[in-house]
């Protein structure tokens, strides 16, 4: 591992990952849009589902929600992440597993997971195709995915976004104004930990037509795509082809 490697994992291990659960997390638009993202996959009991980037493990608990009986893997590269995923699901009674992994190097046999989900991790990674193409290669055929890509850069308007959502939340979280007042700032305080990823250089934003191409060279079939412009990400859904042109319909 390079220096500049170590570097950014002390980065998401001391600091992105340990003010996430009280910054971000608690975001009513981020919570939306994770509902939204797993609401696309059916489960089924017995399913094996793969979370790539899996954090802190906020969208295991909404995979739970729907169906506790599949069997959750979740993959990071921070083990400050996947201890914090790790008990978040044994504290709700589900034992997950957890598995430090470069997402661009999923060390899976092809094949191995019934669903996909990958959320905010194209905004990290520099080769968005190999990582599509991990994430489909270890996807049955006729699995679901659902994979998110930036479609702006962050920047202002993502971070104006994000403090009206940090202040509505606030103001009708039923508390006492005053410590209503003192937890958004400190939140705010603590989200100035976000800054080093909104002033990296080499930021990435996507169109649709971009995407469509990047998932077809990787793929053939259907997708579909929404946009939550407010967060700033596309939604890219759909299901891995499979050979003959048949699928589970369920």
């Amino acid at each position: 591992m390079t220096f500049g490697e170590k570097l950014i994992r002390a980065y998401f291990d001391f600091a992105y990952n340990v003010a996430y659960d009280f910054t971000t997390a608690r975001l009513n638009r981020y919570g939306k849009l994770q509902s939204t993202c797993v609401s696309k996959l059916k489960f089924r009991d017995a399913d094996k589902v793969l979370c790539v980037g899996v954090g802190t493990g906020n969208e295991v608990l909404h995979v739970l929600q729907i169906n506790r009986n599949v069997k959750i893997v979740g993959v990071d590269y921070s083990k400050t992440a996947l201890r914090k995923a790790y008990r978040k699901a044994l504290v709700r009674g589900k034992e997950i597993e957890v598995l430090i992994m470069d997402v661009r190097r999923l060390e899976f046999a092809a094949g191995s997971f019934d669903k996909v989900l990958c959320l905010h991790v194209m905004d990290f990674v520099e080769d968005n195709r190999q990582v599509t193409s991990e994430i489909l290669r270890v996807l049955k055929e006729g699995g679901q995915f659902v994979i998110t890509y930036p479609s702006d850069k962050e920047g202002p308007k993502l971070g104006w976004n994000l403090v009206k959502d940090i202040i509505h939340t606030n103001l009708h979280s039923g508390k006492h104004p005053v410590k209503a007042f003192l937890v958004l700032i400190a939140q705010m305080l603590m989200g100035l930990v976000y800054l080093p990823l909104v002033c990296r250089p080499n930021k990435r934003s996507y169109s649709c037509r971009e995407l469509e191409a990047t998932i077809n060279q990787v793929r053939t079939g259907d997708i579909q795509i929404e946009e939550d412009s407010v967060y700033q990400d596309f939604i890219v859904y759909g299901r891995k082809s499979v050979k003959g042109g048949k699928s589970d319909a369920y």
